[in-house]
């Protein structure tokens, strides 16, 4: 398993999720580079992150802005991605858009913002978000699975505990678990289940 964290809009690379991840699993597995967001176009940026990702066993994790490419290489991937506090729908947020990035990454944001659920994410979301106050629905209409916690826009309280318990639930609901072998009856009878919804 490999991770992509990214960070949010004015954030570094190594962010609490990052740290939180590194107690987590081995550093060598974690990519997390520090995103010019001001500098590169939505797009041009997703074209980078996605040509970071060279195996098929990558989770996305993101922060705040990171979440909203997290969640797009979700999708065009196939595969799970975790998000704290997630911006999905930065052209609407006045910290991005009173800054002094270009008129046409706002833009661009605005045109690739999604309003559909994305079935493999999970989210963590923040009871004292100031910065993002109210994200909650949000979360549950674009997430399949969203966390209440507690904590700020950029602190969450035990954030790798969370984080820790969101890896194992994704590896349990892709596993097909197998109950047993055989029967009381005959051999080669085999019973096994998907976990969905916990």
């Amino acid at each position: 398993m490999k991770i992509l964290n990214l960070h949010g809009f004015l954030g570094i690379a190594d962010n609490k999720n990052y740290k939180a991840l590194c107690n987590i699993i081995s550093p060598e597995n974690i990519i997390s580079p520090q995103l010019k967001y001001k500098e590169t176009s939505p797009s041009a940026l997703l074209e980078q992150l996605s040509d970071m990702v060279d195996t098929d066993d990558f989770i996305f994790v993101g922060q705040s802005l990171g979440c909203w490419y997290a969640d797009k290489l979700s999708r065009k991937f196939k595969r799970p991605c975790i998000l704290t506090n997630p911006c999905y729908y930065p052209h609407e947020l006045e910290l991005i858009t009173g800054s002094d990035i270009p008129a046409e990454y706002v833009e661009q944001y605005r045109e690739m913002s999604v309003s559909t659920q994305n079935e493999r994410a999970y989210t963590l979301c923040s009871d004292a978000d100031t910065v993002l106050p109210d994200n909650y629905q949000n979360c549950k209409k674009l997430s399949e699975q969203v966390v209440r916690v507690h904590g700020s826009h950029s602190t969450i309280e035990n954030v790798g505990e969370h984080i820790s318990e969101l890896l194992t639930q994704i590896q349990n609901d892709r596993l097909l678990l197998f109950l047993g072998r055989g029967s009381a009856f005959a051999d080669e009878h085999n019973s096994a289940f998907f976990v969905e919804d916990n």
